[in-house]
């Protein structure tokens, strides 16, 4: 949770803190969006040239490629045997947090 500005401090919102906040979020969720598309689309024209570093006046742009191997979940539970399968699987926690319209 972010600590610079933050409002964890606040016990309670009242109703209107709440939609504005609300709002406010949304609408910073979407210029995010934006920035962040913007950002994939310069990534992805770069990546177009190729592996390599590309250098800007400030900054670098390294391009590599890696190759692999991930697991076939679905294969493997043609092989394994559901107790099998939970042998192998490591519990995980998280905790989210998502915007809607309305």
């Amino acid at each position: 949770m972010a600590r610079t500005n933050s409002t964890a401090i606040a016990a309670a919102l009242t109703s209107n803190q709440i939609k504005r906040t609300v709002d406010k979020l949304a609408a910073l969720k979407a210029q995010i969006a934006n920035i962040e598309a913007e950002a994939d689309n310069l990534a992805d024209l770069l990546k177009l040239q190729g592996d390599g570093v590309y250098f800007g006046n400030a900054h670098k742009f390294m391009v590599a490629t890696v190759m692999g191997k991930r697991l076939d979940s679905a294969l493997a539970q043609s092989f394994l045997t559901p107790a099998q399968l939970k042998k192998c699987m490591k519990p995980t926690s998280t905790t989210t947090g998502r915007l809607y319209a309305q």
